[in-house]
């Protein structure tokens, strides 16, 4: 067995090990998208294909692949890891094809324009997949794969949390084994538009043509056929000539079957087949979003910002991404890295109220925090003394005390036996690196994240 084939059975059966001591969702989220490359005496070489994997990798679950693979091996390996050279290089804009359709497939009487194509971003390979979603999205791979077989298929959630993005993924999918299968997605708004356009032209015939010869009919958003009866009927009509050809049907609602105000007939008949909800996505899987968002829009932004992002925008993908485009813009228009406070201000209309408050933050905390990671007694901060090793920390903790506190220059002055100028100088000096220093930005920012965490641990 050459050494290649021998590191990837070693590295499926760490991943089997590991599915039951982390879980199959971190598996799949964390350690799955690694490659192994080789074995070389005590050491594995894996490459991962971003930093915030490496990171949270290195950090959490390196000390569990050892022993998984001490359990697998016999052996006490070290972990060596290497960044994709991919992860850098920038990626093709995606080529937009659109599908082909039948005469059928086009809107009756005026244009012959095509139906909305297929989203050629929304496939299954860019679907995030977690606990909040996994069974919806293995429920859209199946019908892709056997079309007619679960049907009718109906995916319900609030909005924002995927829907859409499976039904395009299920057409995309779908015409990957066969480019010639007759596919239309549309909104049911649009359905019902298009009836009383057909309606008004005296041509519901020809309506009846495009949607009943159909291979499979997409239909987004079902909660708006109630009220509107004749167009319920003839939805209603075109499922039962669809499902009797074994034709694929999938609906999506903001709401589960038992509870849309349609007729109890087409509410059996949703029940009769494959329902699944997607519920709002656990914070592992929104970061797991963000970051592919982010390389998507090839954004710069730091990783402990992409975490505060998906810890406080909680209730949908769409207004998840909607922040991460917000911040990335700032980004770059305002050629900086923002710090969490300055994110936090962007994006406050999208936290939940709980979110924004936040206890006074004390300058001793920023003392006690700023010392812990620079080595250094507290009392140094109102000493006489300028070595780099006391004045660098001290002005650090002069701009965190202007960034996190209420307090007025001269009271921040008071505090470090300064006067109102120094501290000045101190904020505008950190302020500038913070723009124009990456790594230091980083550095900053889990300054505040830990000035935060002992804040709040101080509640009473």
């Amino acid at each position: 067995m050459d050494n290649s084939t021998e590191i990837k059975e070693v590295w499926q059966n760490i991943l089997k090990k590991l599915e039951g001591d982390i879980g199959l969702e971190a598996v799949d989220l964390w350690l799955r998208p690694i490659k192994p490359l080789v074995m070389d005496g005590d050491s594995i070489k894996l490459e991962v294909p971003d930093p915030v994997i490496y990171k949270t990798v290195k950090e959490r679950y390196e000390e569990k692949i050892i022993k998984a693979a001490f359990s697998s091996t016999g052996k006490n390996f070290a972990i060596n890891y290497s960044l994709s050279l991919a992860s850098s290089e920038p990626k093709p804009a995606p080529k937009i094809e659109f599908v082909r359709e039948e005469p059928h497939n086009r809107t009756p009487g005026i244009g012959q324009t095509p139906v909305s194509p297929f989203n050629p971003n929304y496939t299954f390979e860019t679907f995030i997949a977690g606990t909040s979603n996994r069974f919806a999205f293995a429920s859209a791979v199946s019908v892709s794969q056997t079309p007619g077989k679960s049907n009718p298929f109906f995916i319900y959630s609030a909005p924002g949390l995927g829907k859409t993005h499976l039904l395009h993924g299920i057409a995309n999918e779908m015409l990957k084994t066969n480019p010639s299968a007759r596919i239309i997605y549309t909104a049911s708004e649009n359905f019902v538009n298009e009836y009383i356009e057909t309606l008004q032209n005296k041509t519901p015939e020809a309506f009846r043509k495009k949607y009943r010869r159909l291979d499979c009919l997409l239909l987004d958003d079902i909660q708006f056929l109630i009220g509107k009866d004749r167009s319920e009927e003839e939805f209603f009509n075109t499922f039962n000539s669809l499902f009797e050809s074994k034709k694929q049907i999938v609906v999506t609602s903001d709401r589960p079957p038992k509870e849309l105000a349609l007729s109890q007939r087409l509410v059996s008949r949703f029940l009769s087949g494959l329902a699944v909800d997607i519920k709002i996505p656990d914070v592992e899987t929104r970061i797991a979003i963000l970051r592919q968002k982010k390389e998507l829009h090839n954004f710069v932004i730091p990783d402990e910002v992409i975490t505060f992002i998906a810890e406080k925008v909680k209730k949908n993908i769409r207004e998840l991404e909607g922040c991460l485009i917000t911040v990335g813009n700032y980004c770059t228009n305002m050629s900086t890295q923002p710090t969490i406070d300055i994110v936090k201000e962007i994006i406050k209309d999208h936290m939940a109220p709980g979110d924004q408050e936040e206890s006074n933050i004390h300058i001793d905390t920023i003392k006690t925090v700023v010392a812990d990671k620079y080595g250094m007694d507290r009392k140094d901060f109102k000493s006489p003394r300028k070595t780099e090793a006391i004045a660098f920390p001290r002005q650090i903790a002069m701009f965190l005390a202007c960034d996190l506190t209420e307090m007025s220059l001269p009271e921040i002055g008071s505090a470090f036996n300064r006067d109102h100028t120094t501290v000045m100088f101190a904020r505008d000096k950190i302020k500038q690196l913070v723009h124009t220093d990456p790594y230091f930005n980083e550095v900053i920012n889990q300054l505040i994240s830990k000035i935060k965490a002992v804040n709040n641990s101080l509640k009473p």
